[in-house]
């Protein structure tokens, strides 16, 4: 008899509920939960593949070294013991900041991992933490805190009483919203936007699939978006449209962005971006005379050369047309565990310290990881030397992903907390995979931090861990409190950190952390045993497809975290990133030209995920790594759909199949990232079937958004040609 227990999954933002149907230790079907409070039964197609993970014969059970480059397993004690004797030696040797930590993106929907990130910052003591955040997202973050006091301070676009959204840099269709997202199928809240008479606007250089659900899509110039924002903030100024609604007592620096947007011509603006002056003057007059407005922008925005620029204008545009804080405009959620709250140092800072060689500054206490391999692999006083990763593959993930594995093979130490060799990891000393993830509870931290509607659910784990499994939490427990005693000379010290150590290991979990953490939010029974209504672990058990908690309410000025509790509207920090902006696309200089006539973007693909690229239910069927060309440039470059074109930039190129599609604009190509699983030395038999190219062979690590450190992936210069290629030859490769 088969049983059905229901999840949420934790592949992306939308936090979709699953149900799961098995059999014993079998998964015979994955499924939407009808009952979900948030996603109703809707769920994407990725999902299935999680099944393949639970049976995928190459991922890894347990720990394995690299012995004369051969891969070997030991057993976990071994494993732990060599991994926190190495580490511990390099930092006695070299000090602390010899080694450096990296957690990839997906570490933000595992509760495991995540617990373990503010204590592997403050037992490694290193100053060399980076994350898979300042690849995507930084620039949102870097915006929060210097506008709302918080990192972590979220703008979530309420589409559900919205009248009129401006989209920039993001494909809900196929991202299934990401901050926008109650589920998947997001496209449909689009349709009803406009079934109620209200209007959808999509600023792209490719026309997406969720142009379709819009009401108009403009095509932009790679990288010009912040130009595009400003020139709707000039317009609102001039039409005397710009309002502060009810917060107006609670904003400083108001004063400061009408002069400063008056500066640019809207003429050259339209020159520039591609979008005549006439459309811009209408998208602004509508937007501000709208009951409600939102304007909104995700990855496509963050990942490019002015990230920072971009995001600070989005949040000008809602506060100067009174949509801030307001139903139908940009609201605040207000989560069951309140990470702003209630995570120590969760805050943020900014350039409290700077990196060793560039001298990047540091934001939230960790550097730009597009600096990462320059710290490897510069000589001197302070060079990394023993790498900590979990969670990311860098090698497709990171700019210039070469260097990047370079950089790793300079390493005297490497150890990666992660269930497969992949291209990152095959480059490690000794690899720690955990349980798979229906053998470890759930709970989404982090990304109710971006939440569209107030709720929660927690999963406990589906099947029992075979043993000796680990999970997240209990690997990096045991490296740490390992790594603690061994680096420590002092025999008193020594006894102590052991004695810390069998307690955390002995009594503290991520179920008794987030029951502390539920309790005691806003939602908590605290302490009380007579709470019934209160959130608990326990009470979210009761209720496995979640606990609906309310829709956005107004929290402005209270819940800001600044130290005046105001806005700030022109933090002097980014107002000083004007000037690069006008250099770059308005003086005589940005006429330059030179061999790389095109520029790149990526794509997200509804079907795959980068580190599920092992799931034959995700990437069977037609190859989806091609890059989209319009049919001018194929024509003038003697390119023919299906060819196989060359890809160059100035730090590396590409070979993989064209496909020839008005959807992208004149002078723009467009492929999918983190494919490239044509490297040697990895064991993923399903995705070295089907290869692909890595975009992040071409992107360049030495150009990023200067103003919040973020990787440029998006508007990458490029040369583009046809490659003459024997018939036998298919496979898209690294040239």
């Amino acid at each position: 008899m088969s049983e059905t227990r229901y999840r949420t999954c934790h592949l992306c933002e939308t936090m979709c509920g699953i149900a799961v149907e098995y059999h014993g230790d079998e998964i015979l079907s994955i499924r939407g939960d009808e009952e979900h409070v948030l996603s109703k039964g809707n769920i994407c197609p990725k999902a299935s593949g999680l099944q393949d993970v639970r049976t995928d014969p190459d991922r890894l059970r347990r720990p394995v070294k690299k012995i004369d480059g051969e891969w070997h397993e030991i057993d976990w004690e071994e494993a732990f013991d060599e991994v926190a004797t190495r580490l511990a030696e390099i930092q006695r040797q070299h000090g602390k900041d010899a080694v450096a930590t990296y957690q990839g993106r997906s570490i933000a929907h595992n509760i495991g991992g995540l617990l373990t990130v503010m204590p592997l910052r403050a037992l490694a003591g290193t100053k060399n933490t980076y994350t898979g955040s300042t690849v995507d997202q930084q620039p949102h973050n870097f915006v929060w805190y210097f506008m709302f006091g918080h990192q972590f301070m979220a703008t979530i676009p309420n589409l559900d009483r919205t009248d009129y959204y401006l989209m920039l840099g993001t494909n809900p269709k196929i991202s299934n919203g990401a901050q926008m997202a109650t589920g998947a199928n997001t496209y449909k809240k689009l349709d009803t936007i406009r079934a109620r008479g209200g209007k959808v606007v999509l600023i792209d250089p490719r026309r997406t699939e969720t142009a379709e659900h819009c009401t108009e899509h403009h095509f932009i110039r790679p990288s010009t978006d912040a130009l595009f924002l400003m020139g709707v903030v000039k317009v609102i100024f001039e039409r005397g449209l710009a309002t502060p609604g009810r917060l107006g007592e609670h904003i400083v620096g108001w004063d400061e962005i009408e002069p400063i947007a008056r500066k640019f011509d809207l003429a050259k603006i339209a020159e520039v971006t591609g979008i005549n002056a006439q459309d811009i003057e209408r998208i602004a007059v509508e937007l501000a005379s709208a009951k409600s407005a939102i304007c909104y922008g995700r990855t496509g925005l963050s990942m490019q050369e002015f990230g920072g620029l971009c995001n600070w204008l989005m949040m000008v545009i809602n506060v100067i047309t009174g949509n801030m804080d307001e139903p139908g405009g940009m609201t605040f959620p207000l989560p069951a565990i309140d990470v702003l709250n209630g995570v120590k140092g969760s805050q943020g800072s900014w350039d409290s310290y700077r990196s060793r060689v560039s001298g990047r500054p540091e934001f939230a206490q960790e550097l730009p990881v597009s600096i990462l391999a320059e710290e490897i692999m510069t000589p001197g006083e302070g060079r990394i030397r023993g790498f900590i990763g979990m969670a990311g593959n860098g090698a497709l993930s990171m700019p210039n992903g070469k260097r990047f594995e370079e950089a790793l093979d300079q390493l005297d130490f490497m150890v990666s907390v992660d269930p497969y060799i992949n291209e990152t990891t095959r480059h490690a000393d000794i690899i720690l995979p955990p349980v798979g993830p229906f053998e470890k509870s759930h709970y989404d931290l982090f990304y109710h931090t971006y939440d569209t509607i107030n709720w929660t659910t927690y999963n406990p784990p589906l099947f029992e861990a075979k043993a000796p499994g680990y999970t997240d939490f209990e690997i990096m427990s045991e490296v740490l409190t390992r790594l603690v005693v061994k680096r420590t000379r002092n025999p008193f010290k020594r006894l102590f950190a052991k004695l810390v150590g069998g307690f955390v290991r002995r009594w503290v979990s991520p179920q008794l952390l987030l029951d502390l953490g539920l309790r005691f939010g806003p939602y908590g029974a605290g302490l009380n045993p007579f709470n019934r209504k209160g959130l608990s672990v326990k009470k979210l058990k009761e209720h496995p497809h979640g606990i609906y908690l309310g829709e956005h309410e107004r929290c402005l000025p209270e819940r800001l975290f600044t130290h005046d509790k105001k806005i700030h509207l022109a933090p002097e920090v980014i107002l000083a990133d004007i000037p690069r902006l006008e250099k770059r696309w308005l003086s005589d200089e940005s006429a330059s030209s030179n061999e790389f006539d095109m520029v790149i973007v990526g794509r997200l693909q509804r079907r795959t995920l980068g580190w599920m690229h092992n799931s034959h239910r995700l990437v069977k069927g037609k190859d989806s790594c091609t890059l989209y060309i319009h049919p001018d440039d194929a024509r003038s470059r003697g390119i023919e759909d299906g060819g196989r074109v060359s890809v160059r930039s100035a730090v590396g190129a590409i070979e993989l199949p064209a496909e020839v599609t008005d959807t992208v604009m004149p002078g723009v190509v467009c492929m999918p990232p983190l494919w490239g699983h044509s490297r040697s030395g990895t064991r993923l038999k399903v995705a070295n079937a089907h290869p692909g190219a890595s975009m992040n062979d071409v992107t360049n690590e030495k150009v990023m958004d200067e103003l919040t450190g973020n990787a440029v992936v998006h508007g990458v210069p490029v040369k583009v040609e046809a490659v003459s290629l024997p018939h036998d030859s298919q496979a898209p490769r690294s040239a």
